[in-house]
C-alpha cells in the first residue's frame, strides 16, 4: 500500500522536484540530503501507520488515528515556515513531531534557514532515532492476524 501511495504521488513529486531543480538550484550534496529526509519521513510515516494499523479492528478506527496523526505530523512543525516564526512558549510543542527536525534539515539545505552544524546533526540523530524506533515497535510489536 505505500508503494501504490508513492506511486499515486509520482506526478505530484515529479512537478515538485523540477520546481525543486529550476528555483533552487540544489548541489549534489543538498539534493542527497533532501532526498535521505524524505525517505526517513516516509520509512517513519509508514511504520507507524503499520503498527497502528494492526491494533485496530475496525477500518473507520484506522481512518480516524490516520487522519489525526496526519494532522498532528503537517500542522503542528513547522512544515512551510522556520521553527523560529513560531512563539517561544509553543516551539516546544513543534518539537514533539518528527517532521519538525525532518523540516530543519530540508530548510538548512535549501537555505531557507541556517543551522548550527550540532543542530543539524541533533536532527538527523532525533529523525534517525525516531524511524529506526518506530520501525523496532512495527517489528516487535504489531499483532499478526491470520486471514
Amino acid at each position: 500500500m505505500a508503494i501504490s501511495e508513492l506511486v499515486y504521488s509520482l506526478p505530484a513529486l515529479t512537478v515538485l522536484t523540477t520546481l525543486a531543480a529550476v528555483f533552487l538550484h540544489p548541489s549534489f550534496i543538498e539534493a542527497v540530503s533532501l532526498t535521505a529526509v524524505m525517505l526517513l519521513m516516509f520509512l517513519t510515516s509508514v511504520t507507524l501507520g503499520f503498527t497502528l494499523s494492526t491494533f485496530s479492528s475496525d477500518i473507520m478506527q484506522s481512518f480516524a488515528t490516520s487522519s489525526l496523526i496526519s494532522i498532528l505530523f503537517s500542522t503542528l512543525p513547522p512544515v512551510y515556515l522556520p521553527i523560529t516564526c513560531i512563539p517561544l512558549p509553543y516551539r516546544y510543542l513543534a518539537y514533539l513531531s518528527p517532521t519538525t527536525y525532518a523540516a530543519g534539515i530540508a530548510h538548512n539545505a535549501t537555505g531557507f534557514l541556517q543551522l548550527y552544524p550540532a543542530a543539524l546533526l541533533l536532527d538527523w540523530a532525533v529523525l534517525i532515532g525516531v524511524t529506526s524506533f518506530l520501525a523496532l515497535i512495527a517489528a516487535k510489536k504489531a499483532r499478526w492476524r491470520e486471514v
